[in-house]
């Protein structure tokens, strides 16, 4: 893909001005050529990865499926980390399950026994608490808490029946929501050190 151009061959810039060619620069107009190139490139490989991740999850679920079928346990149902070898160990694949973890609307309700719990604190409280608790609930710039932040709050030694509610309304907030699948590749080096075979372009 190249330059955008409107139905007179006016080349459009970033601003959405059309420009007749011949007052595009020369430079501009060889910068616009090799980056519309590797581009192309960069999106076929892009996709050839999504499909190579998909093939990747497939196969292995086919093998976990049928090694479980070996021992009569197909039934069962497959959850969890995968670790693969192959027959000298010499090369590795990993699959790693995180779980996503959301606080649901209860922490708002934390949030307001902790300010009622501090508003009481205030004479004579100590500063330093509203200031962990005001970075524990600060958001990130997609408008999301901060688990570990949070859940720090849970270890002060606060002997104090709200602020205590208010620690186990936290931690009854905190809900599994769905499950990210990673996988890496391995492999020996002639030392016999695990290495990660990179797929990340930044990492080359």
């Amino acid at each position: 893909m190249m330059a955008l151009k409107n139905d007179d061959g006016h080349w459009i810039d970033g601003a959405g001005n059309a420009v007749p060619v011949k007052y595009v620069g020369q430079f501009d107009k060889m910068s616009d050529r090799v980056v519309g190139k590797l581009s192309r490139r960069a999106k076929q490989l892009s996709e050839q990865l999504a499909n190579f991740k998909g093939d990747i999850f497939a196969e292995i679920d086919s093998l976990i499926t049928e090694m479980k079928a070996l021992y009569g346990e197909d039934h069962r149902t497959d959850v969890g980390n995968k670790v693969l070898s192959d027959f000298s160990n010499t090369l590795k694949v990993e699959i790693k399950v995180n779980k996503i973890l959301e606080f649901d609307q209860r922490i708002s309700l934390a949030k307001e026994i902790i300010d009622e719990c501090i508003k009481r604190w205030s004479k004579g409280g100590d500063e330093k608490v509203k200031l962990l608790v005001d970075h524990a609930f600060q958001v990130d710039k997609k408008g999301n808490l901060d688990r570990d932040r949070l859940l720090s709050l849970r270890k002060l030694e606060i002997r104090d029946t709200d602020w205590r509610k208010a620690m186990d309304i936290i931690a009854d907030s905190l809900k599994v929501t769905g499950a990210r699948s990673y996988v890496r590749f391995l492999a020996k080096d002639d030392s016999g050190m695990w290495r990660t075979v990179p797929l990340d372009i930044a990492q080359l």
